[in-house]
């Protein structure tokens, strides 16, 4: 799916996410004057998304990860890393933390009331996963920080950042430190413009339910169509 930001609008649907296909698409827009006046481009962490845009657009483009997708990509680490640390525990702490995996993923203001209190006795009573979870707001907390206005500054906040993480011993984040650190460049170009695909989600929401009132659709020209049809519009 591709999205013009600037006018809230859906700008076509692909067959597939293949670079072929996604390169001769952008190719065609820019030479049609259609996105000849791109000066940036949020995707998430695909290489044909990347690698086409790049190919299409040349150097002068930025290319920026969506800090949500990041996000996404560590709340995975998260809980892996959380259940290499559960591993070692004794089957009663086990049962202690037994019903407490959203309360790890949830940002701290969606707690509700109730889970405040025993979450906070559980992040003292297990310090290593009190840890993992500091860290996690810690990352959050970069992406929020509005004095961070450079890809640079984002860039250095994010290493300082992965040098603690690492202090950890955990598998799981090594792992996602090392995809923050080979797509790093094109995820600090977030703290330039703070561009995301927050708008891209929503319209994913809303092609989905053309699926679901449509009970599913074969004929992939005719589901193009209606998505054009009511998302294809520029807002005024």
């Amino acid at each position: 799916m591709i999205i013009d930001h600037d006018h809230g609008r859906v700008l076509d649907v692909l067959e597939n996410r293949e670079k072929a296909t996604v390169l001769a698409y952008l190719k065609a827009a820019k030479a049609s004057g259609l996105l000849a006046a791109v000066e940036e481009v949020t995707t998430d962490m695909w290489d044909a998304y990347v690698e086409a845009s790049r190919e299409a657009f040349g150097e002068g483009v930025a290319i920026t990860i969506d800090r949500f997708h990041v996000m996404k990509n560590f709340q995975d680490g998260l809980t892996a890393a959380r259940r290499e640390l559960q591993r070692g525990l004794s089957a009663e702490a086990k049962t202690r933390l037994k019903g407490s995996r959203w309360w790890w993923v949830t940002n701290p203001e969606n707690l509700r009331e109730e889970d405040r209190e025993p979450f906070a006795r559980l992040r003292q009573e297990f310090p290593a996963l009190g840890a993992l979870w500091d860290q996690r707001e810690g990352l959050r907390a970069i992406f929020e920080d509005r004095t961070l206005v450079t890809a640079e500054q984002g860039r250095k906040r994010l290493e300082g950042w992965m040098s603690e993480v690492r202090k950890l011993g955990l598998s799981a984040l090594d792992k996602f430190c090392k995809t923050l650190t080979n797509w790093m460049g094109r995820i600090a170009n977030y703290f330039g413009n703070r561009s995301s695909n927050g708008r891209t989600e929503g319209f994913n929401h809303g092609l989905r339910a053309i699926l679901w009132r449509a009970w599913g659709m074969v004929n992939f020209k005719n589901f193009r169509l209606r998505v054009l049809d009511r998302f294809g519009r520029a807002k005024a």
